[in-house]
């Protein structure tokens, strides 16, 4: 049952007002394979205030998949009093999912939203639309959450993805820092692939993932809230200032580039507009927030399935093993002129297994908290985990007039956070019990960082 709250307050935050558009009601549409555009709902709201509007969409479609080409999706079409809104992918297949979206700002008075089955953009094979729950809440300025969910920007798709249900947002979050009289909020994105830029493998090696994480858009805004500047990571990953349109606040952003890399112009037919979550990554890896959302794991393994990236007999390259044949670590460090590497050793196994597979080039020669993993054989188990080592090499291959320039270079092991691996299912499963103390090497060094049965 959802409640409707009306003028709540908590301390000193302001409750959102919530308006069931469908409650309990489960709607079903079976859709006609000749029309292009099929009204799946359509229902009134009032809002009395003017405020920033969310919607909760609890869909399904019944035989998709997101791992099968021809099946991968249906695509839903939200106009909010009459006009394009954005669309939604329903990429969670037959199962009940909440796809949380911004409406836009509105004002008061009465609007209409509508859900449309949009045929053309849906998979071949799409033939049921199931909409159990759909809500909307009003985010007034009085709410904490107004001012980030004010200014967050909404994306076009990239034209080349457009019917190949690929490199879609999944997930928006925004971080915030203070800084004088400024404040920074910068908003990222968690698209499902990329279909550009780094291999499959050197994704794994390198970042621990092959989803796409990329910061689109950052604002600096003063203590009243006016924006003082703005930027977004253009191509090439360069930081332009923003000179593009707004819909009432809301900077719109193009992905432009096969790395998902975007521009303030462009031209694309289907948009979106996640509702972005705050999350403080101070302290945490980018990929921690997959954690957090365990079903991302899922999406990322279907889409690698029906791409045909999963390859047992590949090393390297385009291809990679089943996404839970690798050990997923979580560490921390400061490098200089240096790149780290991790290598595992299983019980009753003398081979050790290497993040960088033996590639210079899939080290991790960046600072602060990252994620890789080690692929590890078919059918290998978190508890046969028996050593883990780090190791410091010279970043790259330095000519031998630098080798002298090494003098320097070392690495700052700082910690270990987790390590991991993905159930049958595809979820994060248990962390290895670590305690490991922050140590310095210098290039060609390497120190065990986890043994099991030695106290922790």
């Amino acid at each position: 049952m959802t409640v409707a709250i009306k003028n709540g307050t908590v301390g000193d935050y302001r409750l959102p007002r919530v308006c069931t558009l469908v409650g309990a009601a489960l709607v079903t549409v079976l859709l006609s394979a000749s029309a292009s555009a099929q009204s799946l709902l359509e229902k009134k709201f009032r809002v009395t205030s003017e405020a920033e509007v969310v919607l909760d969409l609890n869909a399904s479609s019944p035989h998709t998949s997101w791992g099968e080409a021809g099946s991968e999706a249906a695509v839903v079409t939200v106009l909010v009093d009459g006009r394009y809104n954005q669309d939604i992918f329903l990429f969670a297949g037959a199962r009940s999912f909440a796809y949380q979206v911004m409406l836009g700002h509105l004002q008061p008075g009465e609007h209409t939203v509508k859900f449309d089955f949009n045929r053309k953009h849906s998979a071949a094979k799409t033939r049921t639309v199931e909409i159990q729950d759909s809500r909307i809440t009003f985010i007034e300025r009085a709410n904490r959450d107004y001012l980030a969910l004010s200014l967050a920007p909404v994306i076009y798709a990239r034209p080349n993805t457009i019917g190949r249900f690929s490199d879609i947002p999944l997930l928006m979050w925004y971080e915030t820092e203070r800084g004088g009289s400024l404040t920074t909020i910068r908003y990222s994105v968690i698209f499902t692939n990329e279909d550009g830029g780094t291999q499959t493998s050197a994704l794994m090696a390198r970042w621990g993932r092959t989803t796409d994480i990329e910061w689109i858009y950052e604002v600096q805004i003063d203590a009243r809230g006016a924006v003082q500047s703005a930027t977004y990571q253009g191509v090439e990953h360069k930081t332009q200032r923003f000179a593009g349109k707004e819909e009432n606040g809301h900077p719109v952003l193009y992905v432009v580039s096969d790395n998902n890399n975007v521009a303030d112009r462009g031209e694309s037919e289907m948009r979106f507009a996640p509702q972005p979550i705050p999350f403080d990554l101070s302290h945490s890896s980018r990929e921690s927030i997959m954690d957090r959302h365990p079903w991302i794991y899922q999406v990322m393994a279907a889409e690698l399935q029906r791409e045909g990236k999963i390859s047992e007999a590949s090393r390297a390259g385009s291809q990679m093993a089943d996404p839970r044949s690798y050990l997923y670590l979580d560490a921390v460090s400061e490098v200089k002129d240096t790149a780290l590497s991790f290598a595992v050793k299983l019980k009753a196994n003398p081979k050790w297994y290497s993040s960088d597979l033996g590639i210079n080039s899939y080290k991790v020669d960046r600072s602060g908290y990252f994620r890789t993993t080690v692929r590890l054989p078919v059918g290998t188990r978190l508890g046969q985990i028996e050593r883990i080592v780090v190791r410091c090499d010279a970043a790259g291959s330095p000519k031998s007039e630098d080798i002298r320039k090494l003098g320097a270079a070392e690495c700052a092991f700082n910690g270990l956070n987790k390590v991991f691996m993905l159930d049958a299912s595809f979820q994060p499963g248990p962390s290895l019990p670590l305690n490991v103390k922050p140590v310095r090497l210098r290039f060609g060094e390497a120190i065990e960082v986890y043994e099991r049965h030695r106290p922790q």
